[in-house]
């Protein structure tokens, strides 16, 4: 008999969203159901109607602490994002009881968070067994580039992370190359979950050529407009979450912008020349899989930590800005290492979620690797 499966998806980007729309498919194919899905964003933002329709079945959004960006130094606003989440302090107390009403409605086997911290205040009277999968769940791990950035920084982002794992029986961390398990944190490492779509795609180079951009915030479209003001020669496609432009808005000769819009996008990208994005791990995984030129200019702390990374496999070039030159001199790498790891995904999530639902105990898998990888150590622990 199938599991009843509900997710709890933080909805900032489109990174966790696709990975929950990935998961609902293996899910669905091994033959448990998804009855339910919570979406915590900022304040008011809607849900994108691709993920709503992608989910089939109820989809309900709640208010969720979103980080604030300065997108003039290009880091997390630390004191606008903490001023704003003690704003809205009583309103996340609604937010929860609205999740934990709709979870006991739905009644389900098992429960998977997506990064939302909201899911760290859930009940332990809800007594339902719960799996959290985030890339960010690296952080526990000694071969894991942790950015430097500042303290603070690094607290902010630990303690977030923190919350979204707080009650899971498992964590999944979703990373770019094998790496040993950690039993002690709970902590499987698994490869990332990318949408079925991308391995039915064959890379091309586009005629004419044509550079496509993926922002996290739309504030952050000013570098790349300057861009296509000085180099008219090169059209560039930009995506972002931006409901008051058109669908597919050209605002200068150069420069079309597109809502959110997962196979567009992905379409686009594997006949792109190149890859502009702010260092998302989802986006990145899916370019190193079409070994697309990737340009990673990072805007807080967890992407630089994503931009480390990818450099440091080769995969990308980390950049302050978005100088979209660098795109017409990396060459494309090959990622036959990172092809196989990623192929290992099949079955994996969906083993990992009926263990937990049968409340089998964490058994690591065997070493991933001798301790000499390529990464330096910079690991900043999230214990204590």
């Amino acid at each position: 008999m199938g599991l009843r499966v509900a997710f709890n998806v933080q909805g900032e980007g489109r990174g966790h969203m696709t990975q929950a729309i990935a998961l609902a498919d293996m899910l669905r194919a091994a033959g448990h159901e998804l009855v339910g899905v919570e979406v915590g964003n900022g304040e008011g933002s809607p849900v994108p109607a691709f993920f709503v329709e992608k989910m089939a079945c109820e989809v309900t959004r709640h208010d969720s602490p979103i980080i604030k960006l300065d997108a003039d130094s290009r880091s997390i606003d630390v004191w606008s994002t903490t001023l704003a989440a003690g704003r809205l302090a009583l309103h996340y107390v609604e937010s929860v009881r609205s999740m934990e009403a709709n979870i006991r409605r739905w009644k389900p086997d098992v429960l998977v968070n997506f990064y939302d911290p909201l899911f760290g205040f859930l009940s332990a009277d809800l007594r339902i067994p719960r799996v959290a999968i985030a890339h960010q769940y690296m952080f526990y791990h000694p071969r894991y580039p942790f950015s430097r950035g500042t303290r603070i920084q690094r607290q902010g982002m630990l303690l977030f992370t923190r919350l979204t794992a707080s009650g899971a029986d498992r964590l999944l961390a979703l990373s770019l190359y094998p790496a040993d398990d950690l039993p002690q944190h709970r902590v499987r490492v698994v490869p990332p979950i990318l949408r079925s779509e991308l391995f039915e795609l064959k890379a091309t180079t586009p005629q004419p050529p044509f550079l496509l951009a993926y922002l996290w915030r739309p504030e952050l479209l000013g570098e790349i407009r300057e861009w296509c003001e000085e180099n008219t020669d090169l059209p560039v496609h930009c995506f972002l979450d931006h409901p008051q432009k058109k669908e597919d808005d050209p605002v200068l000769p150069n420069l079309t912008l597109h809502h959110l819009h997962d196979r567009k996008f992905l379409r686009m990208m594997a006949r792109c020349s190149g890859l502009a994005t702010t260092a998302g791990f989802e986006t990145t995984a899916e370019a190193m899989w079409l070994e697309k030129p990737l340009l990673m200019v990072p805007t807080h702390i967890e992407q630089q930590c994503n931009a480390l990374d990818a450099s440091l496999m080769g995969g990308a070039y980390a950049s302050a800005m978005f100088d979209l030159d660098r795109l017409r001199h990396i060459s494309p790498r090959d990622q036959s290492s990172f092809r196989a790891w990623v192929r290992q995904a099949d079955g994996v999530f969906v083993r990992e979620i009926e263990e937990v639902a049968a409340n089998r105990p964490f058994v690591a898998s065997a070493p991933a690797f001798s301790g000499d990888g390529a990464h330096p150590s910079m690991w900043v622990p999230m214990a204590g």
